[in-house]
Formats: structure tokens, C-alpha cells, sequence
């Protein structure tokens, strides 16, 4: 008789955000709990139970592989998958958390923000007892959290209007938010300090002599570029420096598009042009290189730059770049014990963890000419 004769099983729903090995697991994990294969069972064919909850064997092959790791299921070399004897106390002792990633549909995966707050997140997990199975879900929509299936979620800089709608979520699934802050929320955050590291980039061009500082920031929606601009400005108003028209430039993304690039071309080219500028991004430090350049100043001796982030390419950079570090990689690692704290019915002591940025002086900025 085929194993899987007058079984029947629920199959995976293709419209889900929850991953469909994830989806699949469930439908076993819940046929083990059932009795719908009992304790000491010979499990199906790989195949078989992909035809049944119509997922690829690939897929099947990662669910089972999971349930394997997680202690509901064991390999006995040449006889098959079986349901272990012991699966409670084999699955209590190997407990695992699955915490999604909830991160933006348009985020380029491999850029070094990115790149280094997942590493960060992933040696937190990998570190961590019980361990953190990690998955990564792209999507703009906060309130579809709990149809994750996750023990805790981690949003990555969600949007400001987004945080109410979290709130309502974290009173069902553990949340929180990595790279953003706003000083009015209850939802537990982890960020840099990015009102301060705008504040020491001021800081140091104004020691420099410059008076004419400009900035080009990234989307006012995210409350990481929302608090780079409020420490620039709150700085310069320190420093008593002019807040001039036209020396503030939105550029809307992580890159300059065309308009912005259009405005800060006229920008460099008028009269009362800045002697300096603070790039709130390393992406778009880069863009003002090359505009300065197209534009015939020379950095730093004609304008002086500094970034934001501090991949190593920015150290090789011609000249190399004064730049705000953000400690991501100890902000990634934070994150995930904190989300695992909170899946495990702890409550963390302090609900925003602020981590210190270092300004990195390198040779983008210089002292302004005649002083």
C-alpha cells in the first residue's frame, strides 16, 4: 500500500507572502501533531508529499530537511524519514524561532548597508541558543505581519506613516524595527545615531571655516534621512551658519535621479554656490563627485565632501572619503537579540537601542580656501 493512500493533506496557498517551504511545514508539522503520521511512521516519499501539497520536490526536500533539524523527523540511513518517538522533547530542545526580515520591494540586495546588517543578523542568529531561522520577506505591507507565520518579525527603515500600523501588529507578533527611531513610538528599535553623525559632519566642516554647507539627503519618509536632516539642521542653527534656499536637495532614493542631479548641477553653478556638502548616503556622495566634477570643482581644494556609511571602497576613493561610519554590523547583532528576547516573552530593558556613528576624517575635506 502507498504510504500516502487515505492520507489527505491541505496544499499551500500560491498567493501566501508566507515562503512555501514554510507553508509546507506547517501542513506536516500540524499532520505530526494530528496523528496523521504517527509517532515512529514511515514519512512519505519526498515526491509524494510535494504532489500532495502541491509544492516542487525542491521545496519539499527543504521542509523535511527542516523538520529533520528542528527534531520532528529522523533519517534512518537506508529505510527512510521517520516521525521520531519524541518529537516534543526532541523539538523543545532544539527550539528554534523563525524570525522574518520584512524589507522593501525596491532594496538592491548586496549594496553595503544591506549586506552588513544581515551578516550582523545572521551571526546573532547563528550564535544564539535557542537558535533563529531567518527569512526574508520583500514587501511594503506592515499589516499582512501576522499572516507570516513568524515567531517575531524585524522591519527594516519602514516608512514613518508605517509605525501606527506596526504598533497595532506588535501587540500580536513580536516586531521591530531595524534603522529607525522616531522618539514618539512604543515599538522597540534599533538605529544609529543619525541626527549626531550629521551633527559631527557640521561640526567638522564648520571647524574647517566653512559657512556655506549644503545637503543632499535621501526620502524624508524614512526616519533615518528624517533625522539626518533634523541634525543638520539643528546644528547649523549651533553654529549660527546660514540655512540658505535651495541647500537642502531631496534626492528621493538611495541615487540621485536626473532632477535632483539637474538641481544640484545649477546649484554648483551659481554665484553663492556652498563651499561644502554633506552627502547623506555613500551612493550619493558618490553622485556629487561626479557632478562636482562635471561641473569643474575639484574636491577638496573647491568643495569639500562627506558621506554616509563606510564601505572599504570609500578609503580608496579619489581623494578618500570623509564619511559618517554607522556600526552595522553590532546594530544587525542587536536586532536579532532583541527580536529573540522579545519572541522568548522577555522584555527588553530599553526599548530604543541608539548606537553611536563615527565621523571618518579622510582627505574629501579640506579648510577653506583663504582661511
Amino acid at each position: 500500500m502507498d504510504a500516502m493512500d487515505g492520507i489527505k493533506l491541505p496544499e499551500i496557498t500560491p498567493q501566501s507572502p508566507v515562503p512555501r517551504y514554510v507553508q509546507a511545514k506547517r501542513i506536516l508539522i500540524d499532520a505530526i501533531k494530528s496523528g496523521t503520521f504517527p509517532r515512529g511512521s514511515k514519512l512519505p516519499s519526498t515526491g509524494k508529499v510535494g504532489d500532495t501539497i502541491r509544492v516542487s520536490l525542491l521545496t519539499a526536500h527543504k521542509a523535511i530537511q527542516c523538520l529533520v533539524e528542528e527534531g520532528w523527523l529522523e533519517r534512518q540511513r537506508g529505510r527512510g524519514t521517520f516521525v521520531r518517538q519524541d518529537f516534543e522533547q526532541s523539538v523543545a530542545a532544539k527550539a528554534c524561532f523563525r524570525i522574518g526580515l520584512l524589507i522593501s520591494p525596491d532594496v538592491q540586495f548586496g549594496d553595503y548597508y544591506h549586506d552588513v546588517l544581515l551578516h550582523g543578523l545572521r551571526q546573532g542568529a547563528d550564535s544564539h541558543e535557542p537558535g533563529a531561522e531567518l527569512f526574508i520577506q520583500q514587501q511594503n505591507a506592515p499589516a499582512t505581519i501576522p499572516s507570516l507565520m513568524a515567531d517575531g518579525v524585524i522591519c527594516f527603515h519602514p516608512n514613518r506613516d508605517a509605525f501606527d500600523t506596526l504598533e497595532v501588529v506588535a501587540k500580536s507578533t513580536p516586531t521591530l524595527v531595524l534603522g529607525g527611531s522616531p522618539a514618539n513610538t512604543n515599538l522597540h528599535c534599533v538605529d544609529a545615531a543619525n541626527g549626531q553623525g550629521v551633527r559631527d559632519a557640521v561640526g567638522h566642516l564648520a571647524d574647517l571655516g566653512h559657512r556655506d554647507i549644503a545637503i543632499v539627503n535621501g526620502r524624508l519618509s524614512a526616519p533615518t534621512h528624517f533625522h539626518r536632516l533634523q541634525g543638520y539642521l539643528a546644528e547649523m542653527r549651533t553654529r549660527e551658519l546660514p540655512i540658505r534656499e535651495g541647500y537642502i536637495l531631496d534626492a528621493h532614493s538611495t541615487q540621485m535621479t536626473g532632477a535632483a542631479r539637474n538641481r544640484l548641477s545649477r546649484l554648483l553653478d551659481a554665484d553663492l554656490r556652498p563651499t561644502a556638502i554633506i552627502a547623506s548616503g555613500y551612493h550619493l556622495a558618490l553622485d556629487v563627485m561626479e557632478i562636482a566634477g562635471l561641473a569643474g570643482l575639484r574636491i577638496p581644494r573647491d568643495l569639500s565632501l562627506v558621506g554616509f556609511d563606510d564601505p572599504k571602497s570609500a578609503s580608496l576613493l579619489n581623494p578618500p572619503l570623509t564619511t559618517v561610519r554607522q556600526p552595522l554590523e553590532q546594530m544587525g547583532q542587536l536586532a536579532i537579540q532583541r527580536i529573540l528576547q522579545l519572541a522568548s516573552g522577555t522584555q527588553p530593558r530599553v526599548r530604543q537601542e541608539i548606537l553611536p556613528t563615527e565621523l571618518i576624517v579622510r582627505a574629501s575635506t579640506a579648510r577653506i580656501r583663504g582661511n
